[in-house]
């Protein structure tokens, strides 16, 4: 009989969660919302799980209580995933693996289970990141740095421009170039400090690689920013959920 998991990838303040048939992911059982809106979208599931993997960036405290609320509505003990040395081929690069955000370090190896090596992941939320993978399954490192919303809300905060609130003008990020009024020029900065962040990693580790590496997109703001790459991408929200079917 076909196994059916739920996967959850508990953040800060959100919770996301889909369901995976035979190990593939099943769109249509993908949900999002508060602790609360969790728990009541849980309770009201219509299917029964015959897995539950949780990924949380939460702290302890709240996956445990994430795996007790499963465990009383299922009877099953939840598999709670961790930054490792090695998992689905990759080695991680860090001295210390835990360190590294078990949602990044999940997204590489999901990336990697997908798509193959070499490889690059760009994440674009809160945070953008980007993580490389050689042929080998070798993590190269990454960067971290500030996504597009947080910048916008950064500028907001510090400083008396009328800053935009997101990027839903497409007539705006249509390009990236010179603006012609305060908004434009703020988008486009911001736009112009994502790509260029990611054509610096790119050049950098490139060197470090026998062949291209494919770029990998996901994040909030990957379906904005994209377009405006211009060479071969990928975009799958899905990484880190597909990385917690990777033993």
């Amino acid at each position: 009989m076909t196994r059916q998991a739920l996967l959850i990838d508990q953040g800060n303040t959100r919770i996301k969660w889909v369901g995976s048939v035979g190990g593939e992911i099943d769109a249509s059982r993908f949900g999002h919302g508060t602790p609360v809106a969790f728990e009541k979208a849980m309770g009201e599931l219509p299917w029964w799980p015959d897995d539950v993997v949780i990924s949380s960036v939460a702290g302890a405290d709240q996956q445990l209580a994430i795996a007790r609320y499963c465990r009383s509505l299922w009877g099953l003990e939840a598999k709670c995933m961790s930054s490792v040395t090695a998992q689905g081929g990759v080695r991680n690069a860090y001295r210390d693996p835990s360190m590294l955000g078990v949602d990044r370090w999940l997204a590489i190896v999901g990336a990697v289970a997908r798509y193959g090596k070499p490889l690059v992941i760009w994440d674009m939320g809160t945070a953008s990141t980007l993580d490389a993978v050689d042929s080998s399954g070798r993590h190269l490192g990454g960067m971290i740095y500030p996504g597009p919303a947080t910048m916008l809300r950064s500028l907001k905060k510090d400083t008396r421009l009328n800053v935009p609130e997101d990027f839903e003008d497409t007539g705006i990020i249509s390009w990236v170039g010179a603006g012609q009024n305060t908004d434009e020029c703020i988008l486009k900065g911001v736009l112009a400090a994502q790509i260029r962040t990611l054509n610096q990693f790119l050049r950098h580790v490139s060197l470090q690689m026998d062949r291209e590496p494919k770029l990998i997109a996901t994040g909030g703001a990957a379906g904005n920013i994209l377009p405006l790459v211009d060479f071969e991408k990928t975009h799958d929200p899905w990484l880190v959920f597909r990385g917690m079917l990777v033993d």
